[in-house]
């Protein structure tokens, strides 16, 4: 059994504790702060906060608040900009995924060339490897789903190319996370819930995966145990903090897994379609998918024991099969408000099925116990729209 895992982040996790900021040693003198160009951090409170610890710290700051719901590469243009220009040494993102992804290749385009395109490896991405480590970067998510505030990767969209693509470099790894479950509790039901079937998937995909390693496979199970019994809390009570901060911890521990293991087609199937329609949110994207990428899956016997463990694990039982896993993850997604969710609710179209296929070719199209085919993915599509 030979395995590696690399993770530099420190991690500073419990309600409160961005108010204790200013007591942390931070990796720079002026940061650039990155939120979505939404106005709930500044209307939370979030951002004064955040911006008074800085102030307690001694430490300056700029602001660049234009990242979309699915950030884009002018976003990343634009903000790298900014930090050149006021001569920012690291960067803080402040948000949900959105804001996270967009911080890490801000960081990495801060002190590299050209587009941040350049650098992806799929589809019409350039191919390039970056020659300059990142400036240093500091997570502090305000949703719990990402996982993006325990990792290295991001995701960004080509809307010109209509693709969305992930990437990721070491150097983007946080050097310190602050996960404070009090931020969460502003978050509407609706996205707790697509935010918290993020982390149901992270989870489900990197158990699945033929790279999941032993570490990924103890955390898994108490993921999902986590999200089958906290998500619906969460859904139902924003102010459940007990609730709040177990998805909170089940998506740092997801964050952990996908550093560890790897996402499967699902997620490559599923960049790409909010690629093609860039107004579907990435959780309800997975929520469309997953019932019929998972019974795809279970028609495969070397699925199917992974399968059965991770049912029991989200329903709290013994003795499943692999199409009780398929059961539990729909009864999930009605006790969460996601049941009625439909494809055609997105605009999305067949004749745009080659398309969405061609756009899921990433290394995570690979990344499955056996080869896949485009064939069998569209019969995924098709059983998804249902």
């Amino acid at each position: 059994m030979n395995w590696q895992y690399f993770n530099p982040s420190k991690i500073v996790f419990g309600p409160g504790v961005l108010r204790e900021l200013h007591q942390q040693p931070l990796p720079g003198k002026t940061a650039l702060i990155v939120t979505t160009n939404g106005k709930s951090v500044q209307r939370c409170g979030y951002l004064p906060t955040l911006c008074g610890e800085l102030e307690k710290a001694g430490v300056g700051y700029h602001i660049f608040h234009e990242v979309l719901q699915n950030p884009t590469v002018e976003n990343i243009t634009d903000g790298a900009a900014l930090a050149k220009e006021k001569v920012c040494d690291f960067v803080i993102a402040l948000g949900g995924g959105s804001a996270l992804d967009a911080g890490k290749a801000i960081a990495l385009m801060a002190v590299n060339p050209g587009s941040i395109w350049d650098y992806f490896m799929a589809c019409s991405g350039g191919r390039q490897t970056p020659k300059n480590v990142p400036l240093p970067f500091v997570a502090i998510p305000t949703t719990a789903g990402t996982g993006s505030e325990t990792d290295s990767g991001f995701v960004i969209s080509n809307l010109q190319a209509g693709e969305k693509l992930a990437t990721g470099h070491p150097g983007c790894f946080p050097k310190l996370t602050v996960i404070d479950p009090e931020l969460t509790v502003s978050v509407p039901p609706k996205y707790t819930a697509f935010q918290g079937y993020d982390v149901l998937c992270h989870a489900m995909e990197c158990y699945l995966s033929p790279k999941a390693m032993p570490l990924s496979d103890i955390l898994i199970p108490e993921i999902l145990s986590r999200v089958g019994k906290y998500l619906p809390r969460a859904v139902a009570d924003g102010s459940d903090i007990e609730a709040r901060s177990e998805m909170a911890l089940a998506s740092a521990l997801a964050g952990f897994c996908l550093t560890m293991s790897s996402l499967t087609l699902q997620h490559a199937l599923e960049h790409s379609l909010s690629g093609v329609y860039h107004n579907l949110v990435h959780g309800c994207g997975l929520a469309l998918l997953s019932r019929a990428y998972l019974a795809n899956c279970a028609k495969k016997e070397v699925y199917r024991p992974r399968m059965a463990k991770m049912a029991d694990a989200l329903l709290g039982t013994t003795g499943s099969q692999a199409e009780d896993l398929v059961r539990a993850t729909e009864e999930l997604k009605q006790a969460c408000g996601m049941g009625d969710l439909k494809m055609a609710d997105f605009g999305v179209k067949v004749e745009d099925f080659p398309k969405i296929i061609a756009g899921s070719h990433t290394r995570h199209y690979d990344n499955e116990r056996l080869p896949i085919t485009d064939g069998e993915v569209e019969r995924i599509l098709y059983d998804a729209m249902g």
